[in-house]
């Protein structure tokens, strides 16, 4: 199983799928600083990865 972390703004386009958790809180945290906008980061490892619609 592969480590995923989802970092997702709640008042912007930014968001980004990470592999390791240090790298997502930092991507996290800057864009908060620098935007003051709302982030959310979540442990999305276990789930599966989305296949193709039809």
């Amino acid at each position: 199983m592969s480590v995923r972390f989802h970092v997702v703004c709640h008042e912007c386009a930014f968001e980004g799928i990470y592999g390791d958790q240090s790298v997502a809180e930092s991507q996290r945290d800057a864009h908060a600083v620098s935007s003051g906008h709302r982030m959310s980061l979540r442990d999305i490892s276990d789930r599966n990865a989305p296949g193709p619609t039809q």
